[in-house]
């Protein structure tokens, strides 16, 4: 920035200005808010400059991302955006089954993910081949099936 009249260096060279929010970037620098992320939890989403923070995590190469590495991810997302299992991405705090949703599942709503559910548990709700995984009320116990 100190180098460039304008004093906005944008992806490594002089611009008359720093990106807005939501416009692409690769570097922090490039962004009139100095945070660049991705706008999702997708192997698809594009890094944009953040309208506020972003929250660095790490993503898995075997999840279908390039490499395992650390990443950045825009908070404050939506209802409705990727999000993985990281509440931290959403504006409402609740990452439900892999999107943003305006809350966590209650006690004996269907779930995948533990985090999907308000208790932080899911489980079976019975030990039976028809068991439904539902959101627990205290914790469950991890058993092996043969």
């Amino acid at each position: 920035d100190a180098i460039c009249a304008s004093s906005a260096c944008v992806e490594g060279a002089c611009a008359e200005a720093k990106r807005s929010i939501g416009e692409s970037c690769t570097f922090d620098n490039s962004c009139s808010t100095n945070k660049c992320g991705y706008n999702s939890y997708s192997t698809d989403a594009s890094a944009v400059c953040c309208e506020r923070d972003y929250y660095s995590m790490f993503t898995f190469s075997t999840d279908g991302w390039p490499t395992t590495d650390i990443r950045k991810f825009c908070q404050d997302r939506p209802i409705g955006t990727l999000c993985g299992v990281t509440d931290a991405i959403c504006a409402s705090s609740a990452c439900v089954e892999g999107a943003c949703a305006e809350a966590k599942r209650s006690i004996g709503e269907s779930c995948t993910f533990d985090n999907s559910c308000s208790t932080n548990k899911c489980g079976y709700n019975s030990y039976s081949t028809d068991a439904s995984a539902v959101c627990c009320e205290r914790d469950y116990y991890s058993m092996f099936t043969f």
